[in-house]
């Protein structure tokens, strides 16, 4: 009877921190720099599925600078006012990695937006690792690369993200 109970006691602590783990919704923020001279910024929700899989949907802001023509170097104008894009999107990221309090996903997903002046679409590749903290707090660092079309300023942006997820409260 004694280890009936004890297993029971088990199962039940090991489904209840199985469940904790599962179909969790994060808010995330991060901040990166981008080749060659982007500032990149995505405020998105995350939705994890089994298995630390996700979904992904997001807002995205880049601002690239450029040196002042005028002064030589960089002021407010040439950084703020030089190009700017936004876009929303979706991404899929697959869990690669699990380890006791860190995991990493493949992130792939597309996107929609302007560049102040015309259509803009994004295709986005990367990898993001994720750094567990306390409660339910998650510190990520992502290396993306994103293929935008039709526009041939920014082609190809390749850079480092770091942000934080922040998990919600639920009902």
């Amino acid at each position: 009877m004694k280890k009936i109970l004890l297993s029971m006691i088990a199962a039940v602590c090991l489904s209840a921190s199985a469940f904790a783990q599962a179909h969790s919704d994060r808010i995330t923020l991060g901040v990166g720099l981008l080749y060659e001279n982007g500032l990149d910024a995505t405020l998105s929700w995350e939705h994890e599925t089994k298995y630390h899989n996700a979904w992904e949907y997001f807002v995205n802001g880049y601002l690239k600078w450029d040196e002042c023509a005028s002064c030589g170097h960089i002021c407010p104008d040439s950084f703020w006012k030089n190009y700017r894009t936004w876009g929303v999107g979706a991404a899929y990221k697959p869990c690669v990695v699990r380890g006791r309090n860190h995991y990493g996903n493949v992130r792939i997903g597309a996107s929609v937006g302007s560049n102040t002046d015309k259509f803009l679409g994004g295709f986005h590749v990367g990898y993001e690792h994720n750094f567990a903290l306390r409660k339910g707090w998650v510190l990520y660092v992502q290396a993306k690369c994103d293929l935008m079309v039709p526009d041939r300023e920014d082609l190809f942006r390749e850079g480092i993200v770091i942000g934080f997820k922040i998990p919600t409260l639920k009902q």
